[in-house]
Parts: C-alpha cells; structure tokens; sequence
C-alpha cells in the first residue's frame, strides 16, 4: 500500500478531488492529513493547520469546515495561536455530529512551555457553523501516539494541568463541558522513556503503557472500570515481551488487539493463545491510525438522518 503522509494514496488522492481550489492551495506543500477520529461512518481529518474534512467513504461525500470563529489578537503584539486539541464525535441529545477544537495562545518572548490562555469553539454539523464556547480547558493538551480516543459521548486526550500532573482530558459533546480523568497513581508518570496510549476494550477505557524505544517490549493494560472514577483504574494484563512491535493501535475483539510492527506492518496479537500474526497492511513507521469503521450512509451534509445500514469494519490510514 502506497502511503502519502499519513494516508493512503488512494484515499489522499480521492480526498484531494473534492476539495476546493482555495484548500488545495493550502495543502500544496504539506500533503500531510491526520485521522482525528470515526462516528456511525464520518470521518474526521485535519492537517491541525488550515483545514478540517468531514469525509463518508461509503458515500464518497467530503466536506471542508468553516473557518474558525476564534478571535486571532492582532493587537496583541508577540502572541502566536496553535491549534492543540481537536476532537470529533456524536451529541445524541440533539442527535448532531460535532467537532471541538481548543486553540492555546503563547506569548512569544514569555519562555514557558505552557500557553498563556487557551479558547474552545464547536462546530454542529447542524447550522454547519462554530460557536465559542464559554468554558475554559483545565488541563493542556499534550501529544502521546494513539491517545486521542472517542468513548462515552465524549473525547478524550493526554494532557497536563496546571501543576505539571499527568491527567486525560476529555470533553462531552452533548454538555459541551471539559473533565478532567486522572491517571492511575501506581504507574511511573513524568518517566519520558514510557509511551501511553488510551484505547476502549471491554467498553472501559483502557490504558496502555509501555517502552518507548527497545528490541523487546512490555505492554501493561490498565483499565478505568467506573468511568471517571481515579480508584477503579485495575491493572487487568501485561502482553509480552513481545519482538518487533512497536504500539499498540486498537482492540479488534475483545480477544485480539492490532498492533504495529517496527518495520511499519500491522501485527495482530490474539489475548488468549498468545500468538502474533504478520497483517498484509503496511505504511510509513510511526504513521498508522487505525479505526474500527462502521459502514453508513449518512450525509456529512445533513448529518442527522437516519443510518440506513452499518457493516463494522477495521479500517487502517
């Protein structure tokens, strides 16, 4: 499989043809798009720059968002914006798909790696326009591979508060209200030699936590079995030490959980026998983002009809 970016060439290519010349001209020089996440068929992809896509496979409709409603600051001098968070997902109080976007705003002589302030804005595929929301995120969203994830009608992200702790943030699409989740205590936080993915097993969320760099690696799952609640994180199972993995990416079942390769594969790794399997999906190191796709025809232009069929697939990029 030819990968561009982090795309395949063939969905890279067909996004590409639906998109409007002004976009087009933005990606020009960076044909680089990243998966922020999958609802009852949608996907959403942003290059975290000047774009978000709203895409249906099944329908082969794409969609380019509106420009952000956030104010910029001109007349504040030194003062950059970076988008730091965005999220994707389904508010089923009002039966609307909806994007969150948090933008951090750094002074630029200030010298702290923590952003002055921060905005939040949503967009409802409803009115298909942002709105700021009168909120403020208590924590600041950090990278960590194959973190971001959509559970529990909200969508959640590694993050750190304001006393450099370790938490998961997350924000409900349906109160449209920020949470912060913390960490489990007895694991090793502030190590940066150790990689924390969050993933859903079990319908619990579940974390992660294994070597970032080594030939042998061990993958410690720990699962947060009353959701919010910092006492019920368990640690459940250890898988490994395992060669030639690299991350882990999704749970397929709830006995088999994709992983990938050091050389760039997909790898499967079955929970009860123990075995690891060589998947014929390749890509580009440290690129994949995986999703367990459900086939629809919704519209990303009218997101609130009906689905009319669903087909739970594993999807790659």
């Amino acid at each position: 499989m030819e990968v561009i970016g982090d795309l395949p060439r063939e969905l890279f290519l067909e996004i590409l043809l639906r998109l409007p010349a002004e976009s087009l001209m933005r990606c020009k020089k960076e044909p680089c798009l990243q998966l922020l996440g999958h609802c009852d068929g949608i996907i959403c992809l942003s290059n975290y720059r000047d774009y978000i896509l709203l895409c249906n496979p099944a329908t082969r409709e794409s969609m380019v968002l509106p420009e952000s409603c956030l104010p910029c600051y001109p007349w504040i001098r030194n003062l950059i914006s970076q988008t730091t968070g965005l999220g994707f997902g389904y508010d089923a109080k009002s039966h609307c798909f909806k994007v969150v976007r948090i933008v951090s705003y750094w002074e630029e002589l200030r010298g702290s790696n923590l952003p002055h302030f921060s905005r939040a804005e949503v967009y409802s595929m409803g009115t298909d326009s942002w709105k700021e929301i009168n909120v403020t995120a208590p924590a600041h969203v950090r990278y960590s591979p194959c973190f971001e994830t959509y559970f529990n009608g909200a969508f959640h992200w590694y993050a750190m508060d304001d006393n450099g702790n370790e938490v998961i943030l997350s924000f409900n699409m349906g109160n449209e209200e920020f949470q912060v989740i913390p960490m489990p205590s007895f694991i090793s936080m502030h190590d940066h030699s150790i990689c924390r993915s969050l993933l859903v097993w079990n319908d619990c969320i579940a974390l992660v936590i294994y070597p970032e760099r080594g030939i042998e690696k061990s993958f410690e799952i720990f699962v947060m079995k009353e959701y919010g609640v910092k006492e019920t994180w368990t640690n459940v199972l250890t898988i490994g030490p395992l060669t030639r993995v690299e991350r882990p990416l999704v749970f397929r079942k709830n006995d088999e959980i994709l992983m990938e390769g050091s050389h760039g594969q997909m790898m499967s790794y079955n929970l009860r026998n123990k075995e690891v399997k060589d998947l014929p999906i390749y890509g580009i190191p440290k690129s994949f983002s995986t999703l367990v796709y459900v086939n629809s025809l919704v519209s990303v232009k009218g997101g609130n009809q009906m689905l009319d069929q669903r087909d739970n697939t594993v999807g790659a990029i």
